[in-house]
């Protein structure tokens, strides 16, 4: 008897350690990968536990228990330049967080299901955003992303439900899959003239969408981009790569900016080659 229930004990805590193994791994989106070069020690403060490398400091977790946080810029003497996979995730306590301007790069699911965080403004240095950083911020109403990212990387906002606002630079070429899935508070979106790729169902179910502006140079798209988004209308020109893909996929499509977006031009007239370009 004490043997089965030995065995039936260490079943138990294996499955517990696969599911928490199958959580990471979704989460990352990735197995988990060793140290980068350069790396020293992990640490911890008050706050945060943290990686220490030769010429800066990456966030690796959080332990306070402070709703309204501030990262500092320099830790041990090193500046804080990285917010490390997985950091803040299921983290519930935070609310709103304040990067350091030290700060260059987000990590692969660094927020990722922080259900309970609503402001965030990421400093101009940021270079890079991983996949999932954002995804499941469910109370995360408005964001603006810097102007050195060139992607915004697959899952990188899925489900963030409250999202209202979202200003995309013109410095990113491509946007990943369902990037921007169930984002069922976005009503509108403009993909910049720099845009080249939309990954597949990239908008999916974002069901109060009403309008999304799409240039010309947007050419290549994946499969289902805005499909379940009821109420939108596609804003192109006639003739782009954007107009036929709506065309073949049925989504409605217009050539003129309603006055609620506070331009009325026709864009299938001269005046349509800033959409265009």
């Amino acid at each position: 008897m004490k043997r089965l229930f030995a065995l039936f004990l260490a079943l138990t805590m294996l499955t517990g350690l696969s599911s928490c193994s199958l959580i990471k791994k979704y989460a990352l989106g990735t197995e988990e990968e060793e140290k980068p070069a350069g790396y020293i020690s992990t640490k911890e403060n008050d706050l945060f536990v943290y990686d220490v490398f030769r010429d800066y400091i990456a966030i690796t977790g959080y332990i306070g228990e402070e709703t309204e946080l501030i990262i500092p810029e320099v830790i041990d003497n090193k500046p804080v330049t990285t917010i490390g996979s997985i950091a803040f995730f299921e983290n519930n306590i935070v609310e709103s967080i304040i990067l350091p301007q030290t700060l260059t790069t987000i990590e692969g699911s660094a927020f990722y299901y922080c259900e309970n965080l609503t402001e965030l403004e990421i400093p101009k240095g940021v270079t890079s955003i991983g996949e999932r950083a954002f995804a499941w911020c469910s109370s995360l109403k408005r964001i603006q992303l810097p102007q050195g990212i060139s992607e915004i990387r697959d899952y990188t906002f899925n489900h963030c439900s409250s999202l209202e606002e979202i200003i995309i630079p013109d410095s990113v070429r491509r946007i990943g899959t369902r990037a921007f899935s169930w984002c069922s508070s976005l009503e509108e979106i403009e993909l910049p003239p720099s845009v080249i790729s939309v990954g597949d169902n990239a908008f999916l179910s974002c069901g109060s969408m009403r309008y999304a502006i799409v240039h010309g140079n947007t050419d290549d798209f994946g499969v289902g981009v805005f499909d379940d988004c009821e109420l939108l209308t596609v804003v192109t020109s006639e003739g782009t790569p954007c107009y036929i893909y709506c065309i073949d996929n049925g989504y409605p499509t217009i050539s003129e900016k309603p006055e609620e977006l506070d331009q009325s031009d026709d864009l299938s007239s001269e005046d349509s080659e800033e959409l265009n370009n």
